[in-house]
Parts: C-alpha cells; structure tokens; sequence
C-alpha cells in the first residue's frame, strides 16, 4: 500500500497588529534638526514575537529600552534610519534582520527601541 502525504506550506500569519513607516531625515541647516518623514507606504501588519531575556539583557548593557521584537514580509528598505508608529507611540528600528524561513517564504525580523524625539516633517 502507498502512503501519500500532500505538501501542505504553513503560510505566515501577521494579525497582531499595523504601522506606519517613517524615515529619519535631517534640515540642510548649520545645526540640522532631526525629523521624520511619511515613507508614504500603506500600513504593514506584523506578527508580534517575544522578547528573549538574553536580548532584553545585553540591550540594557547598552542603554538601549527595547519595546518590540517584530515579524513582517521581507522589506529589505527598512533599516536602522526608519520609525514605525505603533498606536500612538513611536519606535526607532534597531534592528533589522532578512531571511527566508524553511517554507521559502522571505521575511523580516525587526527589533524596536523607544524613540523619544519625535518631530514630523509637517511641524518643521
């Protein structure tokens, strides 16, 4: 007797939540004035993934307060110069990592820290 087992791919769920993309940008001036600017893409939804304590550890060495570890669909454009909006609060990117998971499907991990200095292109 033949035993068939079909190829069943577990496709990523991202349900746990949206952002917003913004880029840090700086004014042409003597003492520049750090802002962020809509990257003008639509809302991308992540999967939520949890905070080792390894992590939480050596970013606290560092002074960094980590507040997010994020799943999404491979955006190679996101790197440590994007901000995401998250709610009503703003987190920098600290760290981005591209890969392709073993169902072949490109993804990308973020890591976030607090971004306290937020000023929007339109305030300027």
């Amino acid at each position: 007797m033949l035993n068939y087992k079909q190829n069943i791919t577990n496709l990523p769920i991202y349900n746990d939540g949206f952002f917003k993309l913004f880029e840090i940008r700086q004014t042409n001036d003597k003492f520049p004035i750090e802002y962020l600017h809509n990257a003008g893409k639509p809302d991308i939804w992540f999967e939520e993934l949890s905070i080792s304590d390894r992590l939480r550890f050596d970013a606290e060495e560092r002074e960094k307060k980590i507040t997010y570890k994020l799943r999404i669909p491979q955006m190679k454009e996101i790197d440590s110069l994007c901000v995401v909006k998250i709610d009503d609060k703003y987190h920098k990117v600290f760290n981005s990592y591209h890969f392709t998971n073993k169902e072949g499907f490109k993804q990308t991990d973020l890591t976030l820290e607090y971004y306290p200095r937020v000023k929007l292109e339109e305030e300027l």
